[in-house]
């Protein structure tokens, strides 16, 4: 751990003076999580079960036009499958040892120990869940953005359905090397690209609700929206322009520091989903302490896993620099 000293003398002013303090315990390590808030806000909760079906049509069926006596067709059309996603899981401890918390009890402690700590392993499991959203599926974690909406989306198998044999099941996907704000007479190329995507990914009233991409490609979205006068600084007016998080088309585009280099995201938040367990929802285990030692432990225990049920509409840019 980062060490820390002080070097008064603690004389009977000092003593009783003490230092000026606040409860609260300030994050100086952790990132924010915006993708796992947005998927949070949506997520669904379920009871549990062995693995997540979700039911897909990838298959028309026929009628015929007809008049008088005419037969009609009657061939079976299958057309229907599922896909299936397991279950997985995450636990942070939050361990204290019986010293730690009596030394802990005292009336002007700034917070509780257990508080603290339970606030620290909360923390540490948003923080590898959001992680996980951006990664690849690796060992037991979950799937992430690089297995659902893929880079490469004519191989590999996702739910069960491979992609190659099934075109239905591919996400869309630009893999034109673009300079972001680089401009071609009134037209920027990260708004083009971006512009492609989204008709790739639209049909009708279908469209991405949300645009994530990395730090570096949301900067130059600014500077295009800043410099050209689409964005205004405007104190207190609600609905305007803003350059701090604009608006693609309806859709709100955020940068995540989890992202991908290069790489931008656009979601549709019918067609992917975040499951959650009820019972493991960030759920706390009581705590349970071993024979041999004076301390006790629990658990932080999440339940989850990203589903997908229709990657057309869900597209990614992935070399936008």
């Amino acid at each position: 751990m980062a060490a820390t000293s002080t070097t008064e003398t603690w004389d009977a002013a000092w003593t009783l003076t003490m230092r000026s303090k606040r409860k609260r315990l300030t994050d100086t390590i952790f990132d924010a999580y915006p993708t796992l808030r947005m998927f949070n806000a949506k997520a669904e909760v379920e009871a549990g079960g062995k693995e997540i079906q979700e039911d897909v049509m990838y298959g028309k069926n026929s009628g015929t036009w007809f008049d008088g006596f005419d037969t009609v067709g009657t061939d079976a059309v299958d057309g229907i499958t599922a896909a299936f996603f397991p279950w997985r899981y995450y636990a942070v401890p939050i361990t204290i040892s019986m010293t730690e918390e009596d030394e802990n009890r005292k009336s002007d402690g700034a917070m509780r120990l257990l508080e603290a700590k339970t606030r620290q392993s909360m923390m540490t499991a948003r923080d590898a869940i959001n992680a996980a959203i951006y990664s690849a599926q690796s060992g037991k974690s979950i799937l992430g953005l690089q297995d659902l909406i893929a880079d490469t989306s004519t191989s590999g198998t996702v739910g069960g359905i491979n992609r190659a044999s099934n075109t239905w099941w591919r996400n869309k996907a630009n893999t034109s090397s673009t300079d972001v704000d680089s401009k071609s007479g009134d037209f920027y190329a990260g708004l083009t690209g971006m512009s492609s995507l989204w008709n790739d990914c639209s049909e009708g009233n279908e469209t991405p609700t949300d645009v994530f991409t990395t730090l570096t490609v949301f900067g130059d979205l600014q500077e295009i929206f800043e410099s050209t006068g689409y964005a205004r600084l405007e104190a207190g007016t609600q609905g305007a322009a803003n350059a701090g998080m604009p608006n693609f088309r309806g859709a709100t585009v955020r940068y995540d520091r989890d992202c991908a280099s290069q790489h931008l995201y656009m979601l549709n938040d019918n067609y992917i989903k975040m499951k959650i367990q009820a019972n493991k929802n960030f759920a706390k285990t009581p705590f349970k302490e071993p024979v041999n030692q004076f301390a006790k432990v629990a658990f932080v225990v999440i339940g989850i896993q990203l589903v997908i049920n229709n990657p057309r509409r869900l597209g990614v840019a992935t070399t936008f620099t």
